[in-house]
């Protein structure tokens, strides 16, 4: 019986978009696409989702400022997201919108199962709303100054309001989701993150959840006849959006494969959000699949914040950076690169496009192309069939190299295991400086008239560009495709590390210098 193959299923948080993108978008989707393409290399069946968030408030309102109507308003805004992925050339498996007639019907019949179970009861809701952040708070959770209430994380004013809701009853589940936190102590990327979570929501006690509003119609409607209300209910933000993980796949409908392969009996069932929204998938989307008996999440990559000299992005402040310029600049890869290999998820990224340019140049020009490039020359100029592996005349920092080369991919697995794209990549960074170094060593321009030598500096140094290449492939796939091609090879897997004999009489050719020296301003 042949073992079953893996599954890994990412997600990104389905993004808001009543503004403009930002290079917040670009991070946390990129993340998600390089772990999915690393699980691919490490043979998973991936399933990769992203999307956006279309109903609430804060959208209709959009649109009336618009003259537009809702759901044209949010489709040429669904068009912005869709071209920038297209631009960014990054592939995802479903693109999710809550508009969606299927998302719709699914998300009513997770309600009406909520429902019938005890877990949501109608009342009336009086506090504090952020229409802005689409967020209710208590007092104790807001910020008081000079008479007025503010969101802690946000800083938008917050207006006190009064309606009648549907609350989800968070006391009736409140000890189930204290315990799945203390046994599931790596449930969490960020350890600051889940003491806060912590800290601020589960010692101080859960208050019952409104999950849907009166007061705007733009959202799901529930069927008034069906629940004897008199005024119309929509279902609010989070009972809608965080089931879009799930309708995705399939969920509760007929064909339901997906659902079943990935997430019902899947092995890896991932969130990648940014640290503002981790209550709510941290806390409540738990909270919610327990109550419907439905499997939990296995690991949300919890990122920290793009911040620039005026703090974290906000339109108020005026430092939204858009990425599309950034990607027509710099190219899609390269951005993609410089975002996944800089940003450590745990704390909050300073982002300057002199650091863009002082990135690229230091680890793709000067150092890993730079490697590519004159290896390949030397063997151009030196060796008309290639080169080949002669273990006799190898000697000692030869071998350093190429018994390290395996330790250096081990080392990138280990990274790329805990969600640290940024350090698994600066493992392949470190090997190519490596190789750089190897060459001022040996100093293969001066054993012209020792082809033997020559032959075994040479073939080491294309063992470890290989090594290098299969690292950034997961980021970079077009450009490392083309240097596959430059290498003569079509096989691109780690169990190729150690067959030293890979380049034997494949004479190596680049017709292209692939990482240009970007110059600065």
């Amino acid at each position: 019986m042949s073992k079953k193959q893996k599954t890994f299923y990412i997600t990104t948080p389905i993004y808001y978009p009543s503004g403009n993108l930002h290079i917040g978008h670009l991070l946390t989707t990129t993340l998600a696409w390089v772990y999915k393409n690393y699980k691919n290399s490490q043979g998973y069946k991936t399933f990769f989702a992203t999307g956006i968030d279309e109903h609430g408030q804060k959208i209709q309102k959009k649109a009336e400022e618009n003259n537009l109507d809702p759901q044209l308003y949010v489709d040429m805004q669904s068009e912005k997201f869709i071209d920038l992925w297209k631009l960014l050339k990054i592939d995802y498996d479903f693109y999710s919108r809550t508009t969606n007639k299927k998302h719709e019907e699914t998300v009513l019949k997770v309600f009406e199962k909520m429902y019938e179970s005890g877990f949501i009861f109608k009342d009336k809701y009086t506090g504090l709303y952020s229409v802005s952040d689409e967020e209710f708070l208590t007092e104790s959770q807001a910020i008081y100054k000079d008479g007025k209430y503010f969101h802690p994380s946000s800083g938008h004013e917050l207006q006190t309001i009064e309606e009648e809701s549907y609350f989800f009853n968070m006391k009736k589940i409140e000890p189930w989701i204290k315990k799945f936190f203390e046994q599931n102590p790596s449930f969490l990327t960020n350890k600051n993150i889940e003491k806060e979570l912590n800290n601020n929501f589960l010692t101080k006690g859960l208050e019952d959840l409104s999950v849907t509003r009166i007061s705007f119609d733009w959202g799901i409607k529930i069927p008034k006849e069906k629940y004897k209300d008199e005024k119309q209910h929509v279902i609010y933000v989070w009972l809608d959006a965080l089931f879009s993980y799930l309708t995705a796949l399939n969920f509760l409908e007929n064909d339901d494969k997906n659902y079943q392969e990935f997430w019902d009996s899947g092995d890896e069932r991932v969130h990648v959000l940014a640290k503002e929204i981790s209550r709510f998938h941290a806390i409540y989307w738990p909270i919610f699949l327990e109550a419907i008996n439905v499997n939990k999440p296995t690991k949300e990559v919890v990122h920290s914040w793009i911040i620039t000299p005026e703090g974290k992005m906000s339109k108020s402040k005026g430092n939204i950076i858009e990425p599309i310029p950034l990607v027509e600049k710099y190219g899609a890869e390269e951005v993609k690169y410089f975002f996944s290999s800089q940003v450590n998820i745990d704390n909050d990224f300073s982002f300057s496009e002199e650091l863009l340019i002082n990135v690229l140049n230091a680890d793709l020009a000067n150092n890993f192309g730079n490697l590519v490039n004159r290896t390949i020359k030397m063997i151009n100029q030196n060796f008309e069939t290639g080169t080949f592996f002669n273990e006799k005349s190898l000697e000692e920092i030869d071998l350093n190299i190429l018994n390290s080369l395996y330790s250096y991919y081990q080392e990138y697995e280990k990274n790329f295991d805990s969600y640290h794209a940024d350090k698994a990549f600066k493992v392949a960074i470190n090997l190519s400086s490596k190789l750089n170094e190897y060459i001022d060593l040996t100093k293969p321009w001066l054993l012209k008239d020792n082809l033997e030598r020559l032959n075994s500096v040479l073939n080491t140094l294309l063992n470890g560009i290989y090594t290098v290449n299969l690292m950034l492939s997961n980021v970079m796939p077009d450009k490392c495709s083309k240097i596959l091609d430059f290498l003569k090879l079509n096989i691109n897997s780690k169990t190729e590390i150690i067959n030293f004999k890979k380049f034997d009489n494949l004479p190596p050719f680049a017709d292209e210098i692939l990482f240009t020296r970007i110059a600065k301003k």
